[in-house]
């Protein structure tokens, strides 16, 4: 990097007349008392140096563009010096200050800062063309001196009397100026040697913050390249999570119809059976009844038989025997149709109470399956939780690659405000020497305090930059682990959905095949009763018959035995 690098990490843009001083650089000026008085501010007693008193010269006060033109009225050249001094101040503090506003409102890139570099090195081209010009002259100007004094001694080894006589006022003009000359040789002579070793210092400097703005450039691009990686895997994987958690959702709400579709055939099914029983039961208890009437009817039919029968005891033993024999059958048949209704009734009643259970079972386990949902939506939840704390560490190293890049542009306005300062310096140095002479104390001791300010905002500049790439390369590894904790997590929650849904299809494909199996068997009872139903009605028609038939023959026999006992009466 150029010398105007350089000098821009150590001294601000000055307004005009305030140039690089002597006192800057280690030795006060001659004649000038540059003395520190009060810890509030800089104030100097003035003395002008015996040339200048002889000629009667006033100090040198030259204003910016954004000064006053003029002290005010009534101050001396005491007080004007040190109100040039305050408008200096002031105007440097304001220079700085829009300097350093422009520099943070100023847009950067890398193509920028190349040319930038470019310019650099081209303005320490100049520089140093500039310095040898420099040399030169002054070269040129100690010859002349040298020369002017052989030509004094030479005059005056000739013409010795002669010249003391008439020519003594004007060779203590001669001396004057000529110690003048010499002291302004002596000062050229050291700002040279003083330019040189910050010349060297600025091209050490600008090394440095070339190599540093390299590897601030690398670091930076892989950062980018890696957040950038980092951000396409992470919306890929919430993609697919988002995915996968619309697909669980859709298969649980499906799961959940089935359920539904399920205790609904199961409540029609158990409310058909009821009733079936019902139906059942009734019609046992009708059959039940018919039976016991007919039995009735028929003891009642047999007792008038045997009264009107007394004379015939042989046929009525037959009779009563057959009557009994009858009539056992028919109460055993009433007793058996009756056990094993009671039977049946009471396997249904169990069968009803099995189902009851596996309602309520199947009930558990969808109270279950609601817990495990309500476990995957906190687990959803805690995800979106690490998702935003995701989110917030990214904006966090988003924050610090802005800071790391405002300090970029930071340094590069430095080094642009350097260049213009050694540009400004150089061509007021080659075009004016002698303006050195001229320039405040003040001025010196700004520029010195500049200089001096220098390595310690660098450094400060330099341990900023290592805080922030530390804390960058902190938040990645906590980035880093916030990642492997979802995916932690998210396998977590695939095994919880895969064994879910397996103990799901277990027990709803158990439940679903013994209740079709009890449905089985429920509808082969129910045949059972219907077949046993049909059985029994045409006995209760043949049963029927019989009573008829026997009441039929019973009112023949009446009257046949009416008949013969009238017969036998008369």
């Amino acid at each position: 990097m150029s010398v105007s690098s350089q000098c821009s990490c150590q001294v601000l843009l000055l307004p005009q007349g305030l140039l690089l001083p002597g006192s800057a650089f280690g030795r006060p000026w001659p004649g000038k008392d540059t003395r520190w008085k009060g810890p509030r501010g800089l104030q100097r007693s003035a003395r002008l140096s015996r040339p200048e008193k002889a000629s009667g010269a006033a100090v040198s006060w030259r204003p910016g563009p954004h000064l006053f033109t003029s002290p005010p009225r009534g101050v001396g050249p005491g007080g004007a010096a040190a109100f040039a001094r305050a408008s200096g101040l002031r105007a440097a503090r304001a220079c700085w200050a829009s300097r350093a506003m422009e520099a943070g409102e100023a847009a950067w890139s890398q193509a920028s800062l190349r040319r930038r570099l470019q310019g650099s090195q081209e303005a320490q081209r100049r520089q140093a063309v500039l310095v040898q010009k420099l040399q030169a002259k002054v070269l040129q100007y100690r010859s002349w001196c040298q020369e002017l004094e052989q030509r004094l001694e030479a005059v005056g080894g000739s013409l010795p009397d002669r010249w003391e006589a008439t020519e003594d006022h004007s060779l203590e003009n001669a001396l004057s100026q000529l110690e003048e000359e010499q002291q302004r040789c002596e000062g050229l002579a050291e700002v040279n040697t003083l330019l040189r070793k910050h010349l060297d210092k600025a091209n050490e400097v600008n090394s440095a913050l070339k190599e540093d703005v390299g590897k601030l450039t690398a670091d930076w691009m892989r950062a980018r390249e890696e957040l950038e990686l980092k951000e396409n895997e992470w919306r890929s994987e919430r993609e697919l999570y988002d995915s996968y958690l619309k697909g669980e959702h859709s298969r649980l709400l499906s799961l959940w119809r089935q359920v539904v579709t399920f205790r609904r055939h199961f409540l029609e099914m158990k409310t058909a059976t009821d009733r079936d029983l019902s139906e059942l039961k009734a019609e046992q208890m009708r059959l039940s009844g018919s039976i016991l009437v007919n039995c009735f009817q028929l003891n009642s039919g047999v007792q008038l038989w045997e009264s009107l029968t007394l004379g015939r005891p042989v046929l009525k033993d037959q009779t009563e025997k057959q009557v009994e024999k009858e009539i056992n059958q028919k109460t055993w048949e009433v007793m058996s149709f009756q056990v094993k209704g009671d039977l049946e009734k009471k396997e249904l009643q169990d069968r009803v109470m099995e189902l009851s259970a596996l309602l309520v079972q199947s009930q558990k386990q969808n109270e279950e399956k609601e817990k495990t949902m309500k476990t995957l939506n906190d687990t959803v939840e805690i995800l979106e939780a690490s998702r935003l704390e995701v989110e917030y560490e990214a904006s966090l190293t988003q924050n610090a690659k802005e800071e790391n890049l405002s300090l970029q542009k930071l340094i590069k306005d430095i080094i642009e405000v350097s260049m213009e300062l050694a540009l400004h310096l150089s061509v007021s140095l080659l075009t004016s020497p002698s303006r050195l002479l001229h320039l405040e104390p003040f001025s010196l001791l700004i520029i010195a305090c500049l200089c001096c300010f220098h390595p310690c905002s660098l450094q400060a500049l330099k341990d900023e930059l290592s805080a922030k790439q530390n804390s960058l390369s902190f938040l990645q590894h906590q980035h880093k682990q916030q990642e492997e904790e979802c995916k932690k997590l998210q396998q977590r929650l695939e095994q919880l959905e895969e064994e879910s849904k397996l103990s799901t299809f277990h027990s709803s494909h158990r439940n679903r095949e013994e209740l079709q199996q009890q449905l089985k068997v429920t509808e082969q009872e129910v045949w059972c009763l219907r077949q046993s139903d049909t059985e029994l009605r045409p006995k209760e028609d043949s049963a029927q018959g019989e009573k008829l038939e026997e009441q039929q023959t019973t009112e023949r026999e009446s009257a046949h035995s009416l008949v013969l006992g009238i017969a036998f009466s008369v």
